[in-house]
């Protein structure tokens, strides 16, 4: 090469060679058309390590700053100082270093006017690698300065792709908690590979998915490689089973021979390193087109593989801890801390309105108890793949306990009654069909982004929503409303004033004569509680028992009855029964009826003369409710089923009660004057239980119409507002006849 003074021509030159391998990306800014021309010239058909140079041209400081933004593999720049400004050029190697942020791109500075930016100065102050005068641009000077320039990036980019690799893997492992933790160490490990031993390969890393030995519950299922990392030209077997590579033959049976092995293997241009955690967890790290690695310092690639081995077991094990942590085993869905905490990108999608429905399995405790646990978890397999086909691929779905699934969607055109009625579909288990029915609560978020606050927000309304569906429409769904909340809050105010009236004995009793209807004499009275607050006065039982039912202090108020009760009878001497309501809940405590029991043995109070009155609506899913009936009647306590008639009736249903009264509901009567159907089905109701040989009351006669035409049927005692309304206890009993 000559050490000449470039000279033109005038022919045309290419500027861009064709390129076999990847060229090294060079860059002339400058305002005179002929300097580009001379440098390309002068360079035209130079290679360094093979490399050819392909240059693009920019001709003002402007040009020149998107040029650099549009090529960020640039390697080398030949900038001119003066362009459309005198410090054109300086000031472009500010943006360059400052703005763009590339710090690696060789920076050499040409002058045709040296005094415009003197050279010292210009080092000091400013970022460059190189400063020449124009008329320097002698051939051999200018290959120097590239090929130094080209040295310098190279050596930079790999520093720079080693520092990345490390940045990767330490960011790893502080956030192996997410459960991309395993696949972020292992993209660096790919980059780190590349940077300490100097290899441009196309990679993947492949592990194993459960280890030889640890925790017994991560050994289940047959063992299998996933690819867990792959450079652009492997992407597409990115999170696939290894036996993708199958089109790769060379490649998986290198992966074969490296397991089978247990060593490092090195074929052709290809390596394969072979990686063994303390638990047991194999992975391989294939580098193709990688001669390099085998011929690499075999002391620096144990430690690397020794070091990636660990970090692959504490990525192991966190990812292990957080699928635990997050997500339901049964189903593989989101757990209740899985759904708040999950990344609520939802993909694809620019929907700033979310719904969350929540969907419970309606008596899901019965087809326990009927069919067992085994078919019950099957069930559950089953329904949550049913709701997956319901809503879009990115709905997040989790199971937040037992039988309640919540389903977050951008999807709002759906209601709750939508999402019951597509949902309650037959599932097939074991050869078996089974329709579940369900009841749904939803709540919607509108314009926000979803965080785990906004979504524990509309996850509290769906409950609130689903739970006034379960008291109003099993079966259909609710949307949330605010006045829930405003119940919500005026019940808990409730609860926590009744735990205090109770503490203070604030609720008393009062009494509802039973008569006869032909003699209207007392043959009976109905004790009721009542609730004089300090500050608000007389509470109505539907004000609070409501609340109570819901809240679990019925038992606790049930108790506080009989003691009541039990203080009337040791003040006054009365010979006629008295009956009690209690919940039906309360049945369902295994200890109810020995508490109920010593309550009146306490009081030395005879319970013969006590009547329990409990509703039928309680009773006809709870077989326990009834053993405990039985247990109270064989006590010695009558048993009376109020509100007949109000829910479930079923006549056979009535063989199978330990019942003594049966009280006919008010919804029998209210219509018997005005309707004959009505009239004729109360007359038939009473025959049937008298043909059962059971007591009867009939309760809500308020009118003498209703008590005249009653008074017709084979039924002796009458409640209701016509003969007397609940009074105090003193002035009810005054209405027994003295003896």
């Amino acid at each position: 090469m000559d050490d000449d003074f470039i000279t033109f021509s005038n022919e045309d030159e290419e500027t861009t060679p064709p390129c076999l391998v990847e060229p090294w990306i060079i860059g002339i800014i400058d305002d005179d058309p002929t300097v580009h021309q001379a440098t390309m010239f002068a360079l035209k058909s130079v290679t360094i390590q093979g490399k050819p140079l392909l240059f693009h041209s920019a001709f003002s400081g402007k040009e020149g700053y998107e040029l650099v933004q549009k090529q960020p593999g640039m390697a080398l720049v030949f900038l001119d100082v003066v362009m459309e400004d005198e410090d054109a050029g300086l000031k472009l190697v500010d943006r360059i270093r400052n703005e763009i942020g590339n710090k690696s791109i060789q920076i050499i500075l040409r002058t045709g006017q040296a005094g415009y930016a003197p050279e010292e100065e210009v080092i000091i102050n400013y970022d460059i690698n190189s400063y020449k005068t124009k008329s320097e641009l002698t051939r051999v000077k200018l290959f120097t300065t590239l090929a130094t320039g080209l040295r310098s990036w190279q050596l930079l980019r790999t520093i720079e792709q080693s520092r990345n690799g490390l940045r990767s893997v330490i960011q790893s492992a502080a956030t192996l908690i997410q459960e991309r933790s395993v696949f972020e160490f292992s993209s660096g490990v790919l980059q780190q590979i590349d940077a300490l031993f100097g290899l441009s390969s196309d990679s993947l890393f492949c592990v194993s998915q459960k280890p030889a030995s640890g925790p017994h519950s991560m050994q289940a299922g047959e063992d299998s490689f996933y690819i867990v990392a792959a450079s652009p030209k492997y992407h597409q077997y990115f999170g696939k089973d290894i036996a993708t590579l199958k089109d790769k033959l060379p490649l998986l049976s290198l992966v074969f021979e490296t397991l089978e092995k247990k060593q490092h293997t090195f074929i052709n241009k290809s390596s394969c390193l072979y990686l063994s955690t303390p638990s047991g967890w194999e992975g391989v790290i294939i580098a193709d087109e990688s001669e390099k690695l085998g011929n690499s310092d075999q002391e620096l690639l144990k430690i690397f593989c020794l070091n990636v081995a660990l970090g692959l077991e504490n990525a192991k094990f966190f990812s292990y801890l957080n699928q635990a942590a997050f997500v339901d085993d049964l189903t593989g869905l989101n757990n209740r801390r899985g759904l708040l905490e999950h990344n609520f990108s939802l993909q694809n999608t620019t929907a700033k309105n979310f719904s969350l429905y929540l969907i419970d399995i309606d008596y899901f405790h019965l087809v326990i108890d009927s069919l067992g646990f085994e078919i019950g978890n099957a069930i559950l397999q089953k329904f949550s793949s049913q709701i997956r086909k319901v809503f879009p691929k990115e709905a997040v779905i989790a199971r937040l306990h037992a039988d309640v699934f919540a389903v977050v969607t951008h999807q709002t055109e759906m209601t709750a009654n939508d999402v019951a009625t597509r949902i309650s579909r037959p599932i097939t288990v074991k050869g078996q069909s089974i329709r579940l029915g369900v009841t749904v609560g939803s709540s919607i978020s509108v314009n926000t982004k979803l965080d785990s606050v906004i979504v524990e927000t509309i996850l509290q309304q769906a409950e609130m929503a689903l739970k006034v569906a379960k008291e109003n429409m099993r079966g259909s769904g609710k949307k949330f409303d605010s006045k829930f909340e405003v119940e919500s809050r005026k019940s808990m105010t409730v609860l926590s004033n009744l735990r205090t009236g109770l503490d203070k004995s604030e609720l008393y009793l009062v009494l509802q004569p039973k008569v006869d209807i032909n003699t209207q004499q007392v043959l009976g009275y109905e004790a009721l509680i009542r609730w004089l607050h300090p500050d608000k006065g007389i509470i109505p039982p539907n004000a609070f028992i409501p609340a109570v039912e819901k809240s679990g202090l019925y038992y606790e108020l049930d108790l506080y009855v009989a003691n009541c009760l039990c203080k009337i009878l040791s003040r006054h001497q009365v010979d006629i029964p008295i009956s009690f309501n209690i919940s039906a809940n309360s049945l369902n405590h295994k200890s109810f009826t020995s508490d109920l029991k010593q309550v009146f043995s306490k009081n030395s109070i005879d319970i013969k003369g006590v009547e329990i009155e409990v509703t039928e609506n309680a009773l006809i899913h709870s077989e326990q409710a009834i053993a405990r009936l039985a247990e109270l009647r064989d006590c010695g306590f009558k048993i009376c089923l109020d509100d007949f008639g109000a829910g479930f009736s079923s006549l056979s249903y009535l063989m199978r009660l330990p019942l003594d009264v049966i009280k006919i509901d008010r919804a029998f009567v209210c219509d018997i004057c005005s309707s004959p159907s009505s009239l004729i089905l109360i007359e038939g109701v009473i025959d049937i239980i008298n043909s059962l040989g059971k007591e009867i009351v009939i309760e809500g006669v308020e009118t003498a119409q209703q008590a005249a035409l009653i008074s017709k049927f084979d039924v002796n005692i009458i409640q209701g507002y016509f003969f007397h309304k609940p009074m105090e206890v003193d002035r009810a009993l005054a209405l027994i006849p003295p003896i």
